[in-house]
């Protein structure tokens, strides 16, 4: 298992988080994955417009890769709050997210993901295909259910930092990544990640 890098910072709390931590544990009430996904989304596409100055800390990128910053774990209901840090050109391989359910917002500039869905599996290997595109901007707003939870992302700018917030049904410690191996063959593997 290898671990993906992380930053060295610690977040301060700020005006959003502390409304999406109350969006959140109200969406929980509704028990059923598919519907606290459906208010999450729903929820932060209405706050985001009024999401105010980020923390200077979520600004920062890292040269080697993407940043994970842990931003608040709920005692009483499990799920997790990260924001991403991604670099201009940054991204992420193909992944899973943990047979959990997920939310996943742009803070700032522009996210392009891509979704998979697995043609096929080879042994060790597995078939992926491409079957979505979103390009992301400031205030859009995706949920993830399992198993349709498979893609990549990468900041779509050239110049500037992009920032994205990530609502988890749990702590996202391991997930899957797809490392491309050739044409549409990709070699599975566990990995642990690291946060901030």
């Amino acid at each position: 298992m290898t671990t993906e890098p992380a930053g060295a910072l610690r977040v301060a709390s700020f005006p959003l988080l502390e409304d999406v931590i109350v969006l959140a544990d109200a969406a929980m009430r509704a028990r059923e994955p598919r519907r606290i996904v459906a208010n999450l989304v729903s929820g932060m596409q209405g706050l985001l417009p009024m999401a105010g100055a980020l923390p200077p800390e979520l600004l920062q990128p890292d040269p080697a890769g993407h940043v994970r910053r842990e931003l608040y774990r709920s005692p009483r209901h499990g799920y997790q709050v990260l924001a991403i840090t991604w670099g201009p050109g940054q991204g992420s391989s193909v992944h899973d997210h943990a047979d959990t359910w997920g939310v996943e917002a742009v803070l700032r500039g522009q996210l392009e993901v891509v979704d998979y869905d697995i043609a096929r599996r080879n042994r060790a290997l597995t078939a992926l295909r491409p079957s979505g595109h979103h390009a992301l901007v400031d205030g859009s707003v995706i949920g993830l259910l399992p198993p349709h939870d498979l893609h990549a992302c990468r900041n779509a700018g050239n110049r500037e930092t992009a920032v994205s917030l990530h609502v988890y049904g749990m702590p996202l410690e391991t997930v899957r990544r797809f490392v491309h191996v050739e044409d549409d063959l990709y070699r599975p593997e566990k990995i642990r990640l690291a946060s901030v």
